[in-house]
């Protein structure tokens, strides 16, 4: 089961270098060391109207290697392919799936090793709801 839990927006970019480079009068020797503060989004998501993140709730998806609070990015306008994961309505409930291409045969592997098989008309928008791109995982 998943919850979405941030959609994102256009972020400003107030970066402390930004900051200082209005600022008059005698520079600090210590500006010429300031680093950016590390943006997740920047390195996380790609298309950033196209993507939306969501929380794992449960334990059905640990055989997939998705564990119970993990934080997932999912891109909506990337390509399906051979062995993504994907977040898929199965039987009307939201599920992470991994994407399976036998030929011109698409599959969906649920935890359990349970496939569902997709006609054609199915790997569309009404079954595949984006592509897991990053999954942020505590480790404690």
């Amino acid at each position: 089961m998943l919850a979405q839990t941030f959609n994102p927006r256009n972020l400003r970019n107030d970066s402390l270098k930004a900051k200082r480079s209005a600022e008059t009068g005698f520079p600090s020797p210590a500006t010429d060391h300031l680093e950016e503060r590390l943006n997740l989004h920047e390195h996380l998501v790609q298309h950033p109207a196209a993507t939306f993140f969501c929380r794992v709730k449960g334990s059905d998806d640990e055989e997939l290697g998705f564990y119970d609070g993990d934080l997932l990015v999912v891109d909506r306008s990337l390509a399906y392919k051979h062995h993504s994961y994907v977040i898929a309505m199965v039987e009307g409930e939201l599920n992470i799936c991994r994407l399976w291409n036998r030929g011109k045969r698409w599959s969906l592997q649920l935890s359990g090793n349970h496939f569902v098989h997709l006609a054609p008309d199915q790997t569309g928008e009404n079954c595949m709801w984006g592509v897991i791109s990053n999954v942020i995982h505590s480790c404690i």
